[in-house]
């Protein structure tokens, strides 16, 4: 398809945000994948988050969700944790997690990092949806001023269409970078 030939020409850069979106059983899994192998293969760290994986408690309380979701890509990367240490500051969630991985995991990896995380509208019907969506995109903005967030590549897979969830459009990481519409 010449939608994977986008997805795999983008992942080859530094820096980069993939939104892969269609209906189910449409190959977006697989392409995701397709994608995680073109990374590694370019000398990519790899972190795949499935988000079947969170349990209803964690997406019924933002705090868990964000501690879970910082402890995740600890543990994919084999980094020591240190969740607990960040999560002390007084601060929200989602600066919590940006300062988790910007001083914490990016700062540690020697080499770049896909985040790549599939069946993100688990995520929609949260009451912190907001929030979470609205911290990658500062993630995908920080790499205009801030180097070391030009480690990090995001791809989200999801089968729901974001852009009916989402309130503020400017917050979106939906829109972005490479979008592919798998139809």
């Amino acid at each position: 398809r010449p939608e994977d030939d986008i997805a795999l020409r983008a992942i080859e850069r530094q820096g980069v945000t993939i939104t892969i979106k269609g209906p189910r059983q449409m190959g977006k899994s697989s392409m995701l994948m397709r994608t995680m192998t073109a990374a590694a293969e370019a000398g990519k760290e790899i972190v795949f988050l499935d988000f079947q994986l969170f349990d209803q408690a964690a997406l019924e309380d933002a705090e868990t969700f964000f501690r879970q979701f910082s402890a995740w890509i600890t543990d994919e990367l084999d980094l020591e944790d240190e969740v607990e240490k960040y999560w002390k500051r007084p601060l929200g969630n989602s600066q919590r997690c940006t300062r988790y991985m910007g001083r914490h995991v990016l700062k540690t990896l020697g080499r770049p990092l896909l985040l790549a995380m599939d069946e993100v509208e688990r995520v929609f019907d949260t009451d912190f949806r907001s929030d979470f969506f609205s911290m990658l995109r500062s993630w995908h903005n920080d790499r205009a001023i801030k180097p070391i967030w030009k480690k990090l590549d995001l791809a989200l897979v999801t089968s729901t269409e974001p852009y009916q969830l989402i309130e503020n459009l400017n917050q979106s990481p939906f829109n972005v970078g490479e979008v592919i519409d798998l139809t």
